[in-house]
């Protein structure tokens, strides 16, 4: 749901696959009303090639798509939500080949991290924009959150700008991948990944700067010695 309208602005929601975006959208509608969002069509892959009107679903949009749509002013303010990149992208991968069935179950976390720069290269929208870098989704000048800190920061922002204090402020967890799984009466196709340091190398190569803007560290286990504070505008 990129396009929310309150009722004193027009915000962007860009919504970064993997890092709680359904939630933030449940969040978004509960504060402000179905009739308040917009750019938003979870039924995007139900039709036919021929009927969709993009390559990706509208609320999995990249920074560079918007840009060309939008004039920089157009929004009152814009923010995402990310999530370290290397337990991004096992979720990502986790999520395709256990729900969506587009990864072999034979096809390891590392052995689909090697295939991703030619996959990415071949079709920049590969698997809805989920396995694009962070970085390609959330616009210079977005107020950025970070999902390791949760939600409170957002829920503040959000107070703050639109002076609607007693509104929801909970996030509900939507859409798990025991959840998915579950609603479809399906186990996982393969194993469970464990995080190596073979899979952290592989990332920080794949998306630097994904780390260098988002001030998190290679490894995820040193996230456990605390986050730098994100600047104001990233």
């Amino acid at each position: 749901m990129p396009i929310i309208r309150t009722e004193t602005l027009l915000l962007y929601f860009a919504h970064v696959p993997k890092c709680g975006g359904t939630g933030i959208e449940g969040l978004l509608t509960q504060r402000f009303g179905q009739r308040a969002r917009g750019f938003l069509d979870p039924g995007h892959f139900a039709q036919p090639p021929e009927a969709r009107w993009g390559r990706n679903s509208p609320q999995h949009v990249d920074a560079a798509t918007m840009a060309r749509l939008f004039p920089s002013d157009f929004f009152d303010a814009s923010f995402a939500m990310v999530r370290h990149p290397v337990l991004r992208l096992r979720s990502v991968y986790l999520y395709h080949r256990d729900v969506e069935g587009a990864i072999a179950p034979d096809e390891s976390f590392g052995a689909w991290l090697d295939a991703l720069p030619t996959r990415r290269h071949a079709d920049p929208f590969h698997l809805d924009n989920h396995a694009r870098p962070i970085c390609e989704m959330v616009p210079e000048g977005a107020r950025v959150f970070r999902l390791e800190k949760g939600v409170g920061a957002l829920v503040g922002w959000l107070d703050e700008i639109t002076g609607t204090t007693g509104r929801q402020r909970d996030v509900t967890r939507r859409h798990s991948l025991a959840e998915r799984l579950g609603a479809l009466g399906k186990a996982p196709r393969g194993p469970e990944v464990i995080v190596t340091p073979d899979h952290v190398a592989q990332v920080a190569a794949l998306d630097p700067q994904d780390f260098d803007r988002f001030g998190y560290p290679e490894d995820p286990a040193d996230m456990a010695q605390g986050l730098a504070p994100l600047p104001a505008m990233t």
